[in-house]
């Protein structure tokens, strides 16, 4: 059901537009809406306001007579306040109720568009795009360390080929130059003493010109950064933020827990009267009635 602009009219307004689109602007062109037009229709009931504010703040309360006058103010002051709020409604109903029949409308529209703040409305467009993405990039993610991890083995294997050739190859260096000190020894006629010290400055001079294997560069496959530009001018990124979830209410410490005063409250009104941490006492409150 949708609002009738033109019960907000005159008559000879009525007369003098057409459409439902000049209507809307006719209504809108004149004062109905103003907040000057709207404030007479309170006038009775506000004017006495601020002399009732006086006597509220001016009023001693020493004396059954006083108590009586205080009652009295305070039983009309909620009157008042009762009348004015219905005043209120009776003013912003019809208002009221197409504003909410426009939320309506469009929340019926943005609903199926973007996600709300409580994000229970997963199949909007903006909820389906966003999940069918991150599947696309935690795939594309997924490979990527596939592919990273089968690079390093293959690095690993190489880097352990490359140090496996460097040592067989010092270890014949090392081998030929004990040999060549065991034929000098020999030619020379030296004693076991000569031919042991030969040997071994002959192999300390070999380990001194070993050879290292190469290092194998660790390979990095670099993770997709940056925003998915679309053609119309859009973008979307991957945004991460730490995130907490309780699956365990009773293992939460207490420093991350608050009370909650209306559990408080419902527990104090079923009898109980003893709660660690809190003050329950019987508060004495004044009820105007009329």
């Amino acid at each position: 059901m949708g609002f009738d602009f033109s019960a907000m009219l005159d008559e000879d307004t009525k007369r003098k537009v057409g459409d439902e689109e000049t209507v809307v602007d006719a209504v809108y062109a004149g004062s109905e809406m103003s907040l000057e037009t709207v404030k007479p229709k309170f006038r009775d009931l506000v004017t006495g306001v601020d002399i009732m504010v006086a006597r509220a703040n001016g009023l001693v309360v020493d004396s059954d007579g006083g108590l009586k006058d205080a009652t009295a103010l305070g039983v009309d002051a909620k009157r008042i306040a009762k009348l004015i709020e219905a005043k209120r409604k009776e003013v912003i109903g019809p208002h009221s109720e197409f504003v909410s029949s426009v939320n309506n409308f469009c929340s019926g529209f943005t609903e199926r568009l973007v996600l709300n703040a409580r994000k229970t409305n997963p199949s909007s467009i903006e909820g389906v795009l966003k999940a069918k993405i991150s599947t696309y990039q935690a795939k594309v993610e997924l490979e990527r360390r596939k592919r990273e991890e089968e690079a390093r083995r293959v690095a690993a294997e190489l880097q352990d080929k490359l140090d496996a050739e460097a040592a067989e190859a010092n270890r014949k260096a090392e081998e030929e130059a004990r040999q060549k000190a065991v034929a000098e020894a020999q030619a020379r006629g030296a004693g076991a003493l000569e031919t042991a010290s030969l040997i071994q400055d002959a192999v300390a001079e070999a380990q001194a010109n070993a050879i290292e294997a190469p290092s194998v560069p660790n390979p990095v496959f670099p993770q997709a950064s940056g925003p998915v530009r679309a053609e119309n001018g859009g973008s979307a990124y991957s945004a991460k933020n730490w995130v907490c979830t309780i699956v365990d209410p009773s293992l939460v410490p207490r420093e991350y827990c608050a009370p909650v005063q209306k559990l408080l409250n419902d527990a104090v009104k079923q009898g109980v009267r003893v709660i660690p941490g809190c003050e329950i006492k019987e508060e004495t409150s004044v009820r105007f009635r009329r």
